[in-house]
């Protein structure tokens, strides 16, 4: 099974979880971003079942910074809020990715394109 799919929207990296009054949570863009991520995964998934089987993840960032801006974000930090959100709908868990493939390019039109495959992409 080959799955791939774009969200037209403003990648965010992971942020580390802040604390208050020792409840962890994340800020609301993140939320809000990661839940747009989950709503079109959902719908490109239809009527597929959960992968529970090894997978092969390639996505890919698009935004309007340069690569090598700290404004873009860390690959491996955007690369967690994506894997994040699509755990419990394309995949069980996280942990089924045995291959991960991250890139970044500038661009005028913002968003992250998302390929998931069982066999190597």
């Amino acid at each position: 099974m080959k799955l791939a799919f774009s969200v037209d929207t403003k990648p965010y990296p992971q942020p580390r979880p802040r604390v208050v009054r020792g409840h962890a949570f994340e800020p609301k863009r993140i939320t809000d971003y990661k839940n747009l991520l989950r709503c079109v995964a959902k719908i490109h998934m239809a009527d597929k079942p959960i992968i529970r089987s090894p997978i092969y993840v390639h996505i890919h960032f698009r935004k309007n910074r340069d690569t090598s801006s700290r404004a873009f974000g860390d690959a491996d930090n955007l690369a967690k809020a994506v894997l994040d959100a699509l755990s419990g709908i394309i995949y069980t868990d996280d942990s089924y990715v045995v291959r991960l493939g991250i890139s970044k390019q500038k661009s005028k039109h913002e968003g992250v394109d998302i390929t998931v495959s069982d066999k190597i992409v």
